[in-house]
């Protein structure tokens, strides 16, 4: 067991995250081991809410695009609904109208949605859907036309930061106190991404790491890291693909 490490790679397709750790009962010879330290209630919440985050960011990652919508869903005054539960039968009435109107088209409709009670108290909706517009569907026309509650407000997904602030906000939504629930939804026809696991025969890795040939390094994503329960390193990253041929290079 000594003398190696694990690498963990999450393929989202245009997108790889990547995370290498020692196994913690072994650790690795020369690698400086930090102090452990117990970690309290509030350090496993942090943890667990952090796991939430990744599972949706790489969610976003492996099914949507950039150019794809965050779409805010709003009602007008006099069209608010009278509780937080009327207001998801109403989301739930636009999403099925939205799901028929692609199945006409022969394309599937993926979404993921989270529904929000302002300060105001007024309810509104987070979606993120994906933006077709040919001569058989437009996204953005039959948002128009089935959500008559409100405005519309249309965002263009952008990969650099966008799909990570996006997740952490999706879930912090879902975890905030609302009496009637306030949990995301999606569809079911998403990519739930698995990762792979591979056992690499080293001693260490790359404090740089190198990306493999046809991508990227992602700018600021790289984390060298120490686990607060083993004491041991860690690393993670991710990448982007810029040419989809060429054979790996060992990142």
């Amino acid at each position: 067991m000594y003398g190696l490490y694990w690498k963990k790679i999450y393929d989202l397709g245009w997108v790889k995250q990547i995370e290498k750790y020692y196994p913690g009962n072994y650790g690795a010879p020369g690698v400086k081991r930090g102090p452990k330290q117990k970690r309290t209630p509030e350090d496993i919440e942090r943890q667990n809410q952090r796991n939430r985050e990744k599972k949706v960011q790489r969610i976003i990652l492996a099914n949507f695009h950039e150019g794809d919508w965050h779409l805010i869903l709003s009602y007008k005054k006099e069209l608010r609904p009278g509780s937080f539960k009327e207001a998801k039968k109403q989301l739930r009435k636009f999403l099925s109208d939205m799901r028929k109107a692609f199945k006409k088209a022969g394309i599937p409709f993926k979404w993921i949605a989270v529904t929000e009670r302002g300060k105001q108290g007024a309810c509104h909706h987070h979606l993120i859907i994906e933006d077709i517009a040919d001569q058989n569907l437009n996204t953005k026309k039959l948002v128009l036309k089935f959500w008559q509650y409100g405005s519309k407000s249309f965002h263009p997904l952008y990969e650099d930061g966008e799909f990570e602030d996006l997740a952490e906000y999706i879930v912090k939504k879902e975890t905030k106190e609302e009496e009637e629930g306030c949990s995301y939804s999606r569809s079911r026809n998403l990519i739930i991404p698995e990762p792979k696991k591979e056992v690499i025969h080293s001693r260490r890795w790359r404090k740089e790491p190198k990306p493999e040939k046809g991508w990227y390094i992602v700018k600021d994503s790289v984390v060298n890291g120490e686990n607060p329960v083993t004491g041991l390193p860690y690393q993670h990253y991710t990448m982007k693909k810029i040419d989809p041929g060429g054979d790996s290079e060992d990142a």
